[in-house]
């Protein structure tokens, strides 16, 4: 007695006969190989399957496209890439290159002197804020300044030490990709892997820049409304240095002001902040990609199967147990190379959301006619200062939540072709069947920070307790620092006696 079985594919028809005598395999149709596409790293970005992944080995050209140009421009892709390393941002050379061999860390270039000037500024920032914070004191606000500066030099060392191993995983990918850019495992979707890696880049870099302007201007508000109540507007005659000085008070107290320096750490906090955002970006790119990977085989399966159950021969178990291999060998390359940098996206979030929470749980200013009235040992707070906190909090959930639920969709999209697996009879088991089985049920897929844990969907409601925990610890703190730190309205410092007096 015969089983037939019919896959309908885009193009052809396969029959897949499984006969009761296993000794003989004359009457099953094999599957053939894929055949292998041409190089990926061409691009041309008028080719859509070259353009997918292509996106992925050059990060900057997602966010440098999103920030500067906009996805209407993907055909100027040098223009992409200058913009994002103008902040010093992985700077990898051999990027346009068609052999993916070349696309490595090459000393010295004008990317890595770049990164090293912005990883040297931030350090400078870094003392400065420690050696302020010692003078004025410490409390659970005015420490995330600190924080925030030697956040951004570690993902600086971070994006540098992983384009020194980042030509081993472009080579890995490259390999992985001659494989699922093939017909066989083409998914007929208007969501490609571009458009939802377009779509995801876009909307968080477009979101990020919103947090940073509404930062901005609610720092100028707060400057504006500590202006009128200390009667300085007509002491102030340089608007842009009174908002240097007032902005970056951790170097000016060390270092004489000039506009030259201003400007040049005014690019240098827009660079740090970038960093964070990109961090994120990055890690949910990434992620999108490879657990593609995985959906295409679990699609092929599915096909294949055509609603029932799946008996095909040896050989072709063989071939999909090394195509799932080879994904998964793909994931420790990348794992491995971001590892650290999941960690400390993590660990930043955290803090930064429970920064957040605590500065919209705080009381606010209010005005009269006439003037502003203050806590005395608060610091200015307007509904400027409630709007830049709510939306830089629920601005922080989302792309937390977004990172975890793109980064868990690896492990998820890993794990289902078991299911039709555990479908198949006892008739149509086999050797490599078997192995196949055994690593879906043993192996965790999935990305890690440093192998501390692995990002799953259940790691999120983890986070979330902790939230909590770190939180209650944080408003304890606040209230044992309470006047600690606070700089009162209308003080200034020597360097503006001469302006503000």
């Amino acid at each position: 007695m015969k089983t037939v079985l019919c896959a309908r594919t885009q193009n052809t028809i396969i029959i897949i006969n499984n006969n009761n005598n296993n000794n003989n395999n004359n009457n099953n149709i094999d599957i053939p190989a894929p055949k292998r596409p041409p190089p990926l790293f061409q691009f041309k970005l008028y080719d859509d399957q070259q353009n997918e992944l292509s996106i992925i080995f050059s990060p900057l050209l997602v966010v440098a496209a999103v920030v500067a140009l906009g996805p209407a421009s993907c055909n100027v892709a040098a223009s992409y890439i200058v913009t994002g390393q103008l902040f010093g941002i992985f700077p990898l050379s051999g990027i346009f290159d068609k052999d993916c061999h070349r696309i490595r860390l090459v000393w010295p270039t004008l990317r890595v002197i770049l990164d090293l000037i912005l990883l040297g500024a931030g350090i400078v920032n870094s003392v400065t804020e420690f050696i302020r914070l010692r003078s004025v004191g410490v409390n659970a606000k005015n420490i995330n300044g600190l924080i925030f500066f030697v956040d951004g030099c570690i993902i600086n060392v971070l994006f540098l030490q992983m384009a020194t191993r980042w030509n081993r995983v472009a080579i890995k990918w490259d390999t992985v990709d001659r494989i699922f850019l093939t017909e066989s495992y083409r998914i007929e979707s208007k969501w490609t892997l571009k458009r939802r890696m377009w779509t995801a880049a876009s909307v968080l870099m477009a979101l990020a820049c919103c947090e940073h302007i509404l930062a901005t201007i609610n720092n100028l508000s707060d400057q504006w409304y500590e202006i009128e109540y200390c009667g300085w507007k007509t002491n102030i005659t340089d608007t842009f240095r009174h908002y240097a000085l007032r902005r970056s008070p951790n170097l000016y107290t060390l270092m004489p002001y000039s506009a030259v320096s201003a400007v040049f750490f005014t690019y240098v906090s827009f660079a740090l902040t970038l960093y964070w955002n990109y961090l994120d970006v990055f890690i949910i790119l990434v992620s999108i990609a490879i657990a593609t990977r995985f959906d295409q085989i679990n699609n092929h399966l599915r096909t294949l199967a055509g609603g029932g159950v799946l008996l095909p021969n040896e050989p072709f178990w063989i071939r999909v147990r090394s195509h799932y291999v080879s994904v998964c060998e793909l994931l420790d390359e990348v794992d491995q190379a971001v590892a650290w940098s999941v960690l400390i996206s993590c660990a930043t979030n955290l803090y930064f959301i429970c920064l957040q929470i605590l500065n919209v749980s705080h009381e606010r200013c209010h005005t009269t006619s006439n003037s502003v009235h203050f806590y005395p040992t608060r610091k200015l707070r307007c509904v400027m200062n409630d709007v830049y906190y709510w939306f830089s909090l629920l601005f922080l959930i989302g792309r937390t939540v977004t990172l975890f639920l793109c980064a868990a969709h690896i492990n998820e999209a890993a794990k289902k072709p078991l299911d039709i697996v555990a479908k198949i009879p006892n008739n149509g088991w086999s050797v490599e069947l078997d192995r196949f089985s055994s690593q879906l049920k043993s192996e965790t897929v999935a990305l890690s920070g440093m192998r501390f844990f692995h990002i799953t969907r259940q790691l999120l409601f983890s986070m979330a307790g902790t939230i909590v925990t770190y939180e209650l610890v944080m408003l304890k703190f606040d209230k044992e620092s309470e006047g600690k730190g606070y700089i009162r309205p209308c003080s200034f410092f020597e360097i503006e006696k001469k302006w503000l007096t």
